[in-house]
């Protein structure tokens, strides 16, 4: 793309620069939450590719971004891989390496996309909406992987007015836009118009997005809820240790016992019971006594035993009533099934004997709680927004999830699952409660604002009280469309302008050789 004097760099040189781009991504999300480099690293790297002129270079420099964004920013599995699944750092790394070259595909098809199809302005109309199709594509396909998404870097920031009504995608659609609007002004330096117009442009944005924010499309559903979150904090190597069962289980009733006496709901996190419910029928009995007489709702993260299928499930207690369940949907692969069984079951079972065994819940996505509706996830399924969406389909008050993310040691991995838990809050305009069990343990506004946590690591319980809300956000209700309506408008928008930019040259060669003729 011409235009400004600034002279474009070597091909390799350029390479370089978006892989040390792309390993700068993380530090834009939570624990480091540098939201403003989200901005300037995308500016970077489509000022790097909408100079190229040729669909593979610009693909390749999406690729190497995105190899180093998610090498560095989920590197984090390659702890579970060692610790747990008995690879050396090697092949763990290697491991990351093949998820990160997977994702990569994504940012290098969008960059290939933007630079195959489209010229001149177009392409820097096109390039933000094809860069976070990319992301929704991804969170979608082979089960989904939603992790480092545009969006969630301005879970606290300005544009995160805009989660309410376009979700995180939308959000991420506007951080990427500011980005290409920086591009354009840069490139148009010295035309005053265009650098007025790209303030007014940038303005706009962030003023549409705070006008926004101050929009509440839920209302207080009855009287405060409160609740007591457990954090049991016992180590990975102890929770699957047989001899350490009855240890654990005591540890989590002495907690229970310990919880204030105006606690309405007490949340215990994913696989507390490291057991089956079968095979605790007494101690299940005495809770539903207690929980009686005590008044009080226990949720329990535990396996469920229903004959031929097992689940990773939360039980809730509620006096003497039948036991009610919630089983998770969306389980992770190789970790709680095995995708293509005849295949991979033998090689799964090499590193992680006795694990992809559970079977897929399917609702429902709430469970009563004194009067309100939790809309329910366990673990990674608070990660997508489709799946939290459904219990507020439902008619959730507020939003409940239980975790455990000990199996990343001391990483980045918690933090970040607690911004993307925000932006889910901010979405929907609910309450969101978690208990983990070696943290974050929190409890996050309607606002996406955390209210209160306990620090990693510790025996904790957390006693706050929640303001269940009623009623929907436009995402809420119609989820990803007005998003998805809107990028389509765009994308047609850049279409046009790039036949008609195509036109234009046309006629200017045919004139020129007429003129030569």
């Amino acid at each position: 793309m011409k235009g400004g004097a600034l002279k474009t760099p070597h091909f390799l040189v350029r390479l370089l620069a978006a892989l040390i781009l792309g390993a700068a991504w993380p530090l834009a999300f939570a624990p480091f939450a540098l939201w403003p480099l989200a901005i300037a690293l995308l500016f970077g790297l489509f000022w790097l590719a909408s100079a190229e002129e040729r669909p593979r270079r610009a693909a390749a420099l999406g690729a190497v971004f995105g190899f180093a964004a998610f090498a560095a920013g989920t590197n984090w599995i390659a702890i579970t891989l060692h610790n747990f699944a008995n690879m050396d750092w090697a092949l763990a790394e290697g491991a990351v390496a093949l998820l990160a070259a997977c994702c990569a595909v994504y940012p290098a098809l969008a960059l290939w996309l933007t630079t195959r199809f489209f010229v001149g302005n177009a392409r820097l109309l096109a390039l933000p909406v094809l860069w976070i199709l990319g992301e929704w594509a991804r969170a979608r396909l082979f089960t989904g992987f939603p992790m480092l998404a545009t969006g969630y870097t301005q879970t606290h920031a300005f544009l995160g007015g805009l989660a309410s009504w376009l979700g995180q995608y939308g959000v991420g659609l506007a951080t990427a836009g500011v980005a290409v609007i920086l591009v354009y002004m840069l490139r148009r330096r010295q035309s005053r118009p265009v650098l007025m117009g790209g303030v007014a442009a940038l303005l706009m944005i962030y003023g549409v997005a705070m006008a926004a924010a101050s929009v509440s499309f839920t209302h207080p559903a009855g009287k405060l809820l409160r609740v007591s979150l457990l954090q049991g904090n016992v180590a990975i190597t102890e929770k699957w240790n047989a001899g350490k069962i009855s240890d654990i289980l005591h540890h989590y009733v002495d907690l229970i016992l310990q919880t204030p006496p105006n606690t309405q709901l007490i949340v215990l996190p994913e696989t507390a019971f490291p057991v089956f419910q079968t095979e605790i029928p007494g101690l299940i009995a005495q809770l539903q006594r207690w929980s009686a007489m005590h008044h009080k709702i226990l949720l329990i993260g535990v396996p469920e035993d229903a004959g031929h299928k097992y689940y990773n499930a939360a039980m809730e207690i509620d006096g003497t009533a039948p036991l009610r369940w919630y089983r998770k949907e969306h389980l992770v692969p190789f970790g709680e099934y095995i995708p293509m069984p005849s295949l991979l079951t033998s090689l799964v079972h090499h590193f992680l004997p006795g694990l992809g065994s559970f079977s897929s819940g399917h609702g429902p996505y709430v469970l009563p709680v004194d009067g309100q509706k939790a809309g329910i996830t366990i673990c990674y399924e608070e990660s997508f927004s489709r799946d939290v969406r459904k219990g507020v389909e439902e008619g959730a008050t507020f939003l409940l999830n239980i975790s455990d993310y000990a199996w990343y040691g001391h990483s980045i991995a918690a933090a970040q699952s607690l911004q993307m838990a925000a932006m889910q809050s901010l979405q929907e305009q609910k309450p969101d409660i978690r208990a983990t069990n070696t943290g974050i343990t929190a409890l996050i506004s309607p606002r996406g604002q955390v209210r209160a946590q306990l620090p990693q690591f510790v025996v904790g319980t957390l006693n706050e009280a929640i303001q269940p809300m009623a009623g929907e956000t436009p995402y809420g209700r119609w989820g990803s469309l007005p998003y998805l309506l809107l990028s389509l408008i765009l994308l047609l928008m850049a279409v046009l302008l790039s036949r008609q930019r195509s036109s234009s040259r046309q006629q200017e060669w045919r004139g020129s050789r007429y003129c030569r003729g």
